[in-house]
């Protein structure tokens, strides 16, 4: 999942130049700022990239982004377990578009699984305190080390099947101290430095599984487990929204008619989405702007008030930030 990973390994002061990115096949680096050069910085921190087992693999940042730019390379099969602590990180694997964005107050975690080798985009939306952590494992780490320790497997399998599947929930205490011990380990003698990461990182990935198989035995299909109720409101508010996408909607109104409250509404969507219902409805409008691009049904302009945005400055912002090119760049290209 971490694109980069290779390349911030090898930045041993701590800083990540343009170079190290380009010393690396089937990495590519692209930035808005054309005036860059090799020894220019793109981010500063501490970095840890380390496979502790065949087919385990730890990402550890604690940095500060410089500069605007978008990495690419090829992603294996591979299960990624993410949590972020600080920042925002866009992500593109084959098709799909992820945002990940640390909410204060709130631990949340994300499972994406690629159950195939696909295309995949990291865009950095400029400068930033980034702090992450991601836990990757190959279908053959999970068969060999993980679904093996659990008693229904038929989930578990279903997962590394389900390509590009999505899930996020709220962490358990267990999980938000583990990622903490990951950050600040505790002083240790070097030789037992990596199997006291491996041992949080395997606990975090049966942790991780334990929330997938949860939320695959819900009736509300989601990544948390909701009341009947609950998933009823829900839908309702999300085809109120698909129906009236192209309106100026307030939450008031959006709960109304979903027979809710509107600080019940925004419970469910943080419960069930990891996101507000502005940021529900401003991300729904940028899909659908994006695929009216690539079809090149619409110009730019057009695209700009299908999203809701009265300023292409502030739309084409967004875009970047969502998908990690310019409006322009995306039209016709469907």
């Amino acid at each position: 999942m971490a694109a980069a990973g290779e390349a911030e390994h090898q930045a041993g002061d701590g800083h990540v130049r343009v170079r190290d990115f380009m010393r690396h096949a089937g990495i590519a680096l692209d930035s808005p700022d054309d005036r860059l050069s090799m020894d220019d910085t793109l981010m500063k921190g501490t970095f840890l990239h380390r496979e502790l087992r065949r087919g385990l693999v730890l990402h550890v940042s604690d940095a500060v982004e410089e500069r605007a730019f978008t990495a690419t390379s090829l992603l294996p099969e591979e299960l990624s377990c993410i949590f972020f602590l600080e920042g925002n990180v866009d992500l593109s694997i084959g098709d799909r578009h992820f945002a990940f964005q640390a909410e204060r107050g709130v631990a949340r975690g994300a499972a994406i699984m690629n159950a195939c080798p696909e295309n995949f985009a990291r865009a950095s939306r400029g400068r930033q305190h980034l702090r992450h952590l991601v836990v990757s494992a190959t279908p053959e780490w999970l068969h060999r080390d993980a679904l093996e320790a659990v008693t229904d497997t038929r989930g578990g399998a279903r997962l590394l099947r389900d390509h590009l599947a999505e899930h996020r929930w709220t962490l358990t205490p267990r999980m938000v101290e583990l990622v903490r011990q990951i950050f600040s380990p505790s002083p240790l003698i070097p030789q037992l430095r990596d199997l006291y990461l491996e041992g949080r990182a395997v606990e975090l990935v049966a942790e991780t599984m334990a929330a997938v198989l949860q939320a695959d035995r819900s009736d509300a299909g989601s990544s948390t487990l909701l009341t009947r109720q609950d998933a009823i409101c829900l839908q309702r508010a999300k085809d109120f929204i698909e129906a009236h996408g192209g309106e100026a909607l307030s939450v008031e109104t959006i709960a109304r008619e979903a027979g809710i409250s509107a600080s019940g509404l925004q419970r469910l969507f943080r419960a069930a989405e990891g996101r507000s219902v502005f940021d529900y409805v401003r991300n729904l409008r940028l899909e659908r702007a994006f695929a009216a691009l690539g079809r090149g049904d619409v110009t730019v302009q057009e695209a700009s008030a299908l999203a809701g945005y009265t300023s292409a400055a502030n739309f084409a912002t967004a875009f970047r930030r969502r998908f990690g090119l310019v409006p322009t760049a995306a039209r016709g290209k469907a």
